[in-house]
């Protein structure tokens, strides 16, 4: 594992608004878990925390649990950073799963999710706060 260099990531202004059709997810989610994420976020109607994608195939690196909060609660859009592989190191959470870029895209790709919290991508910075209204994200 290559260690990350802190200019390798973009600013928060970064952040944009992606449709959730167009999001792939690459594991499955705990349900109970997303459920509490969609009431937290409509108690304070504001999303925090970006879903972070591959740039290319828009497949989720972190944030599976916020994209299914974001379907619960019907909205069309979710705040998200896209980056590459070269801004983010992944190792697995459980054994017998290969969890190297290019099989985590292919199964993005064919809709053949891990279990929940089998990889875990770290980033050499904190991922950029954003508090969007959910009225901006169709809400």
């Amino acid at each position: 594992m290559t260690p990350l260099r802190a200019s390798l990531l973009p600013d928060p202004a970064a952040i944009e608004f992606i449709a959730l059709a167009l999001i792939r997810p690459t594991e499955q989610h705990y349900a109970e878990h997303a459920e509490l994420l969609a009431q937290d976020l409509r108690r304070v109607a504001l999303w925090r925390v970006p879903i972070v994608l591959e740039r290319d195939t828009h497949a989720v690196m972190d944030g599976h649990h916020r994209l299914a909060a974001a379907c619960r609660l019907g909205l069309a859009f979710a705040p998200c950073l896209r980056l590459d592989y070269a801004q983010a190191c992944v190792t697995a959470t459980r054994s017998g799963y290969r969890v190297e870029p290019a099989e985590i895209l292919r199964r993005a790709r064919h809709c053949d999710l891990y279990p929940p919290k089998t990889t875990r991508h770290t980033f050499a910075q904190p991922l950029p706060l954003c508090n969007v209204s959910l009225c901006l994200l169709g809400a």
